[in-house]
């Protein structure tokens, strides 16, 4: 053979990389559509770490007829909240403000009576509603047993709605979401690893390992020597390995797209990255 080949192979490589013990794949090879010079490898890598924080998203509310009268009555509520959770003494416990909203109008129940009555609900009994949405956070909770981590969190979660807190879950369109919901119940808690880039290299890592080892046996198999890599592209969350929608769902739901990684449970969190990889095939001896 007196000149590089030409061979055009897509590999695609499901890889899971757990933190101990032996890694596992599945492959499916087919020819390419297009024609591509060398090996072109699809492979996606994981790798899992514990979650360092858990946050909770609760709301504070105050409302009146008069401004004035219902932003005082939105400062005593917070300050009793904060006081509360300060009376847990717990260093690594911090409430971080979302931003505050204001809205008129009455609520529900006076609306729907008045409503029945005949009367109308114009500007007369509308009230100021101020609320804040606030994340209170508990950081490093991978120091902590399993056992521990739930103590301290169902404490906070107790002294956070007896002061006033609100938890809830925002609304959601997504159908994979409104599933989700269905089975799990209102999920108030995610469990997050901020920094997810040490996770991230260990995936690329994985993915670019196990892209080698593959091409290297087809251009084994076909007679020839592996080359240098031509290039290596990064897909989004493995659609074009054929994934499907409730998979890249999950991705989506567990921060695969952002720096920071979540779940719903306690249990370690995987970061996944998908690369394309294409190598230079050379001429065997």
């Amino acid at each position: 053979m007196n000149r590089p080949m030409q061979l055009a192979v897509v590999f695609s490589a499901f890889l899971a990389v757990p933190a101990f013990g032996p890694s596992r794949a599945c492959a499916q090879i087919s020819v390419a559509s297009e024609p591509h010079e060398g090996i072109v490898v699809h492979a996606i890598g994981s790798a899992t770490g514990r979650p360092t924080h858990v946050e909770m998203s609760g709301k504070l509310s105050a409302d009146a007829e008069l401004a004035a009268d219902a932003i005082v009555k939105f400062n005593d509520a917070k300050k009793r909240a904060i006081t509360a959770l300060d009376g847990l003494k717990n260093p690594d416990l911090t409430v971080k403000s979302g931003g505050v909203s204001i809205a008129g109008g009455m609520d529900a129940n006076t609306q729907q009576m008045m409503a029945m009555r005949g009367m109308a609900t114009g500007a007369a009994g509308q009230k100021v509603r101020i609320t804040e949405t606030s994340r209170i956070v508990l950081a490093n909770a991978d120091k902590l047993s399993t056992q521990e981590l739930l103590d301290k969190l169902l404490k906070v979660l107790d002294v956070a709605k007896d002061a006033g807190f609100v938890f809830s879950q925002p609304y959601t369109n997504d159908y994979y979401e409104m599933q989700a919901r269905a089975m799990e119940g209102d999920i108030v808690v995610q469990f997050k690893l901020p920094d997810s880039s040490a996770l991230r290299d260990q995936a690329y890592k994985a993915a670019l390992d196990d892209a080698k080892a593959r091409a290297a046996k087809l251009a084994e198999l076909s007679g020839a020597k592996l080359g240098r890599i031509l290039s290596v592209q990064e897909t989004q969350g493995g659609e074009n390995n054929m994934i499907n929608a409730y998979v890249v769902y999950m991705n989506r739901r567990s921060g695969n797209t952002d720096d920071a990684l979540s779940g719903t449970t306690s249990g370690e969190l995987t970061m996944r990255v998908a690369l394309t990889v294409q190598f230079e095939l050379l001429a065997g001896k």
